[in-house]
């Protein structure tokens, strides 16, 4: 993880949503539901030209085999997905306790009934996000700012989305942070725990924090949503796709946001996540197999010789 990978992600990537609900990273990556030509300008008409003058403006309708739908917010076609998913029992009752017990984790121990134990592990973390904060935190803070709420550009550059030919994959990323919005908020709101800077004032992270509880990290939940469903899709894509959630996830213990075991609990509950949605959604799952039909990264070298 160590080179500064402060990308500017310029492919006409306007996310405006902050992360969506506040819970993670925006999405609103390629356009939006009000058209760009029309988005912030003010159009003037004069409707009227003086007396007795014909209106300045097409009365006409349409005819009916010519009309049409106009382009969808693709975001917005991910939302009948989202549904699906949301419908689907046991992705907000996950029993991450066991699920650490069974794997030898220890995404928990911050909240062991030992208080030692627990005051131990908080002091551990904390100690790792004060070396992150002094190593770290200025060579990867355009990163830390960018991805806040422009993550999923990251993705979109790794993967060279055209969004123009790979509309369904576009679904899925948006799909992905959405579901990561819905699915960290019981267990937010379950575990309640402390942010980092609260706990430890001297991390001073760059803005913030985020106004709701630090277990388990949206960022790190959202990366590895849209990493492992895009890899369903395109497993060639894996290994540099889980490259990039640990670091998105990483960046955010660097700006002093979430503690390590925020990040990790992250992880497992988007692996469970995935597990259930492509064992119980099947329109999901076919998204997921119209992105893997749509073209992959551009060919490397050339069809002719130089």
């Amino acid at each position: 993880m160590g080179m500064g990978m402060g990308m500017g992600m310029g492919m006409g990537m306007g996310m405006g949503m902050g992360m969506g609900m506040g819970m993670g990273m925006g999405m609103k990556m390629f356009g939006g539901a009000v058209p760009a030509n029309l988005d912030g300008n003010v159009i003037t008409l004069q409707y009227s030209l003086g007396p007795f003058s014909g209106p300045s403006f097409p009365e006409g309708l349409i005819p009916v085999a010519e009309r049409k739908m106009g382009p969808w917010d693709l975001d917005v076609l991910s939302l009948p997905y989202l549904t699906e998913f949301i419908r689907m029992p046991g992705w907000d009752t996950l029993d991450l306790a066991a699920i650490a017990a069974a794997e030898g984790l220890n995404f928990l121990d911050w909240n062991s009934s030992n208080a030692t134990t627990s005051e131990n592990f908080i002091k551990t973390e904390i100690e790792k996000l004060l070396d992150y904060m002094q190593t770290d935190r200025e060579q990867y803070m355009a990163e830390i700012l960018f991805q806040h709420d422009h993550a999923p550009g990251y993705w979109a550059a790794l993967m060279a989305i055209e969004p123009g030919q790979m509309k369904n994959t576009v679904i899925l990323m948006n799909l992905a942070v959405r579901i990561g919005q819905v699915v960290v908020a019981p267990y937010k709101l379950h575990f309640k725990r402390t942010r980092p800077s609260y706990v430890c004032p001297g991390l001073l992270p760059p803005f913030g924090p985020p106004a709701h509880a630090a277990f388990p990290s949206g960022h790190s939940t959202q990366s590895w949503l849209l990493s492992g469903l895009l890899g369903k899709a395109k497993p060639s894509f894996q290994p540099q796709l889980d490259w990039l959630a640990e670091r998105v996830a990483l960046n955010r213990e660097r700006g002093g946001f979430h503690y390590p075991s925020d990040s990790a609990a992250g992880k497992i509950i988007a692996r469970e996540c995935i597990n259930l949605i492509m064992a119980n959604c099947p329109n999901i799952r076919g998204l997921i197999t119209a992105a893997g039909g749509e073209p992959g990264a551009p060919p490397t070298g050339f069809p002719y010789n130089l």
